[in-house]
């Protein structure tokens, strides 16, 4: 058994579905960048933003997920909640035009609303794992 497959059956069963999460975030927020289906960079209000849709989709979830294989789980239960926090705020701001000028495109939309539903998972087992840890 490698080492890897050793740390991912040690992982409690809030753990496993946190480290899912984690990266099922990170794939989403890889998809709504510029490489994925985001099309409209250009209409971009300012660049502070793209380094916030940078940390709250790419970097947040691969931290706590790093850090679950670390065995810092309590790190990665605060990394959840913080990321999910984030998570709630932009398709709303997205929709009312916050950080494009423009509307954003439907699978655009459609991806914003599945990491709403991933941010409702950081936050009920970002808790769990943190309160599990002592």
């Amino acid at each position: 058994m490698t080492s890897l497959a050793k740390t991912i059956a040690s992982f409690s069963r809030a753990e496993g579905i946190l480290a899912v999460l984690f990266g099922l975030g990170f794939v989403l927020g890889f998809l709504l960048t510029p490489l994925g289906v985001e099309t409209r960079i250009h209409e971009l209000r300012t660049p502070v933003f793209a380094a916030f849709f940078i940390t709250i989709g790419l970097l947040l979830p691969l931290a706590g997920l790093v850090s679950l294989f670390l065995r810092k789980a309590k790190l990665a239960g605060v990394l959840a909640v913080i990321d999910a926090s984030f998570s709630f705020l932009i398709p709303p701001a997205d929709q009312a035009k916050f950080f494009f000028t423009v509307s954003p495109p439907p699978a655009v939309f459609v991806g914003e609303y599945i990491l709403i539903l991933v941010g409702i998972g950081y936050m009920l087992y970002g808790a769990r794992v943190y309160s599990q840890t002592r």
